[in-house]
């Protein structure tokens, strides 16, 4: 690639990012859109407890990570010993809890890192969303963001799984997205209207076998309507209009392993990532044509990526961060090598980009903070006192950090 070209790719995804970030409200899984890039001018590089604004206890553990709206911080968690997934809502200038409402189901076999409040909410203007998925049935909830009133409340029947679920749920136009992919060949894309979880529309596709724990994300051709983006083992990778359900493309014998990484936008690229185990993973670079309709691989990346932690991808460089603590650094259009290191862990969520710097939590809580560039450095180790598998939010110049039963404020 000439200097030329290269340019013009880094304005392409510097543009397509510059908007994702603008308005920065976290609304779901890993921010805008799931691209993990947030900005907070004034988070402090190293911080210790003296610096947060403040932490609290939260009523349960979990693995979830927050969302925000304005003022209100929101997250889900999951009382010792029961199959309760409590909403909580905060004041995301002191911490205070401004309400919670609870769901329950009964507990079930899971994998033991899992958690009942493993699926971030969502949330926009009005309501904020959140999922439960059990053997015994499966619920998407909305809930009023003022006081926690039930709006309305969506059945989705039972999820099997054999390491119990783990997708979140998106808000997208005035529409709730959700991706349900169990172990039973059941599976289906659905879209209900945010306002009143009437069903828009619902598109079986294939599954059965492994699970899917990824989150969608949403792709928008240059010409036509944005598509909803899904990542499984079955179907595949695949673009699904938002408005009308309808299939655009599909590359349904892609992804080898079980999806727990969730689909990445940069530009005109899709970064889809599929693993099992510590050694087996796939990365694939896929390009979805101008007009939407049909989609090519560009490369694929094998065992350098992770199982479950999600990619990012920051300028034209594409961040790929493993279990074990391999961060590997590449050119997001070519798959040219730039750098590979290891980093002390483990790990289990996912990172993001904050103002050229990319953070993420080890599982024994210590956040690790590295260049963004095209050198590795690691700038910083913050141990945060407690355990993590959540993925740091970024909101109004603060981040939040969930630890398994706090939360922490930090940032001016």
């Amino acid at each position: 690639m000439n200097s030329r070209s290269r340019f013009a790719l880094v304005l392409t995804l510097f543009a397509s990012q510059f908007g994702q970030i603008e308005a920065q409200e976290w609304t779901r899984f890993r921010g805008p859109n799931g691209s993990g890039l947030g900005t907070a001018p004034n988070l402090p590089v190293e911080f210790g407890e003296k610096d947060f604004n403040w932490k609290i206890a939260l009523p349960g553990g979990g693995n979830s990570s927050p969302v925000i709206w304005g003022g209100r911080v929101f997250v889900t968690c999951n009382p010792a010993n029961t199959g309760k997934t409590v909403m909580v809502c905060l004041d995301a200038a002191d911490g205070k809890i401004l309400w919670q409402r609870e769901h329950e189901t009964n507990t079930f076999r899971k994998h033991a890192d899992n958690s009942y409040a493993s699926a971030s909410p969502t949330v926009d203007a009005e309501r904020v969303y959140f999922l439960t998925m059990a053997p015994e049935g499966s619920t998407l909830l909305a809930l009023d963001q003022k006081d926690g009133r039930e709006v309305w409340k969506l059945e989705l029947g039972p999820f099997v799984a054999q390491h119990g679920p783990g997708t979140s749920p998106i808000v997208q136009d005035g529409v709730v997205l959700v991706d349900f992919d169990p172990d039973a060949p059941a599976s289906f894309l659905l879209a209900v209207e945010a306002k009143t979880g009437a069903e828009r529309w619902r598109w079986a596709h294939a599954g059965g076998g492994k699970h899917t724990s990824s989150t969608p994300c949403i792709f928008t051709p240059k010409q036509g309507g944005p598509q909803v983006v899904i990542t499984t083992k079955k179907a595949g990778v695949n673009g699904v209009d938002l408005q009308t359900g309808k299939p655009m493309w599909a590359l349904p014998d892609l992804l080898p392993r079980r999806c727990v990484a969730s689909p990445v936008v940069a530009g005109d690229l899709v970064f889809a990532q599929c693993g099992e185990g510590q050694a087996e993973s796939s990365v694939f670079a896929v390009r979805p044509s101008a007009d939407g309709k049909s989609a090519q691989q560009v490369y694929e990346v094998i065992r350098t990526g992770g199982y479950v932690p999600t990619p990012i991808v920051v300028g034209d460089l594409l961040f790929l961060w493993k279990e074990n603590g391999l961060v590997t650094c590449l050119r997001a259009a070519n798959n040219e090598p730039v750098w590979s290191e290891r980093v002390q862990g483990p790990f289990y969520g996912s990172p993001i980009a904050v103002d050229g710097r990319l953070y993420s939590f080890t599982r024994r809580g210590e956040l690790i903070v590295l260049k963004a560039g095209d050198k590795f450095q690691e700038i910083a180790r913050i141990p945060l006192g407690e355990g993590s598998f959540a993925t740091p939010a970024v909101s109004g110049g603060r981040m939040y950090l969930r630890t398994f039963t706090h939360l922490i404020s930090v940032g001016k």
